[in-house]
């Protein structure tokens, strides 16, 4: 165990996506990680007062400069792998788009078992990393993605995002994944849902964190009118899909 509380990170930048949303990251992961810990929100506005979490809860909430400029959208991740920015500390890092619906103590506990410096989730659709949710321990090898990145050491290669270059900066024996199962695609599961509803409740009961990767995001399936062309023209003919799991997610999604 850690002799300082643990650090869970996100990163928030520019307008994507709404502050709301790493607020809601920040309280689910306060009723989700009983652990003492620091919710650090690294940012290109270090704003505290644009994170209005929840009150009654004992987490620390941390409002951190991520340097604006150096790095733009999903390329500003890339920031944490600089132990001059977020010490040598390994930390749990999950994005914005996520809905956690149980515990993540599980999460902590593997990345901390792994020999790996980097555990990650082994993206749904493509045989590479995806980024979204990772435990990561900062050491020479960490550092070596962004001393990769900042030096411009692939610089002739083209990367379509963050995660792509992670992968091809970390050898693969440095890199680990998460069990199957434990962080769950929305999208894959609402097409599993339309061909096997049952083996698609089966699978989200096992969930601990729901990715929404794409679209739609959680505001869109809570609002599928509001937004039909990231619901109900994707399934024009499954109306029980426009707003699959829209409860789920607005029991967690807070």
């Amino acid at each position: 165990m850690d002799s300082h509380p643990l650090k869970v990170v996100t990163v928030q930048l520019g307008n994507r996506y709404p502050d709301a949303w790493t607020t809601r990251l920040a309280n689910m992961v306060a009723r989700n990680l009983k652990e003492d810990h620091r919710f650090i929100i690294y940012t290109d506005k270090s704003n505290r007062a644009r994170f209005q979490t929840d009150s009654s809860s004992n987490q620390v909430v941390e409002v951190r400069d991520l340097e604006p400029g150096k790095l733009q959208g999903y390329f500003g991740k890339l920031r944490l792998f600089d132990q001059a920015l977020t010490g040598t500390e390994p930390f749990l890092f999950l994005d914005n788009t996520l809905v956690i619906r149980n515990s993540i103590s599980r999460l902590v506990e593997i990345g901390r078992r792994n020999s790996q410096h980097l555990t990650g989730v082994r993206d749904w659709n493509y045989p590479i990393l995806n980024s979204s949710v990772m435990w990561v321990k900062p050491n020479n090898n960490t550092q070596e993605v962004w001393e990769a990145w900042s030096s411009g050491r692939y610089q002739d290669e083209s990367f379509p995002g963050d995660q792509n270059f992670i992968l091809r900066a970390l050898r693969k024996e440095e890199l680990a994944y998460w069990p199957e199962g434990i962080v769950c695609s929305y999208k894959n599961l609402r097409k599993l849902a339309n061909r096997d509803r049952e083996q698609a409740k089966l699978q989200l009961e096992g969930c601990s964190v729901l990715k929404f990767h794409g679209k739609p995001k959680p505001s869109d399936v809570i609002h599928p009118w509001q937004h039909p062309m990231h619901t109900i023209l994707r399934n024009p003919f499954y109306p029980r899909l426009w707003n699959y799991l829209a409860d789920d997610i607005r029991t967690h999604w807070r």
